[in-house]
């Protein structure tokens, strides 16, 4: 049986490929950017302009849990980040551990070394 393939994962990785890898803290906002818009209750038509480290991710999310856990699990699995999901993100204190997109950038920063760019 063939594997299913994720083709927006596949296009978003494409996408971040074109960054340098001497660039990868701005791979890891624009990757982090990329699945938070995609899954977040607010929406902007060019993210980019809008969304900062500083952006409160319960803002964008609007408190929602489940949304924020997809868009961060799609995260670590963009970036091959082997974690225990229910450990590192404790039911409803998501926003309590990550208020911000600067915070989960500094996550997946801590975790990647470099090779997944």
């Amino acid at each position: 049986m063939a594997d299913v393939f994720d083709f927006d994962q596949f296009k978003s990785k494409k996408e971040m490929k074109k960054v340098t890898k001497e660039n990868i803290v701005y791979e890891i906002f624009l990757s982090t950017v990329t699945y938070v818009q995609r899954h977040s209750v607010v929406y902007y038509d060019n993210p980019l302009e809008y969304i900062t480290t500083d952006t409160s991710l319960y803002d964008l999310f609007k408190g929602d849990h489940t949304s924020f856990f997809t868009a961060f699990e799609e995260l670590i699995q963009y970036w091959n980040i082997d974690i225990d999901l229910k450990e590192t993100l404790p039911a409803d204190q998501e926003f309590d551990r990550f208020s911000t997109i600067g915070d989960v950038c500094m996550f997946i920063e801590r975790r990647v070394d470099g090779s997944n760019a």
